[in-house]
């Protein structure tokens, strides 16, 4: 009696196991799927670009004088570039980004010069 008993929960578990809940087409639920995580990634993407843009302002300096945001957005380039450099392994790719960073710095010194200036 006892073996019967076990053997109707197992036969009964197994037919639950194979039951379809949500029913339907199997290829419905796999786009719903695919909807569903290109949904996600979309959202995700939007967060981390709002992100950067509220940093973004936070580094601009809040006076509106283009001279100063200009400035910041070159120390912003040389940084970016430093960063990159320094992740580089490609030596044609880490000349070019010398290159680019001591001309980005001539520039930045330049501006800082005029702004000095004024």
């Amino acid at each position: 009696m006892h073996l019967r008993a076990v053997a109707f929960v197992v036969a009964g578990a197994a037919l639950l196991a194979a039951c379809d809940f949500e029913g339907g087409d199997p290829v419905q639920h796999a786009l719903r799927d695919a909807a569903a995580a290109r949904q996600a990634a979309a959202l995700k993407t939007t967060e981390e670009q709002e992100a950067a843009a509220v940093r973004r302002a936070a580094s601009t300096p809040a006076e509106g004088d283009e001279l100063s945001r200009l400035i910041a957005a070159r120390r912003q380039a040389v940084e970016d570039t430093r960063v990159l450099l320094a992740a580089t392994t490609d030596p044609a790719l880490k000349g070019q980004l010398t290159g680019d960073l001591k001309a980005e710095e001539g520039r930045l010194q330049a501006l800082e010069a005029h702004a000095a200036a004024r």
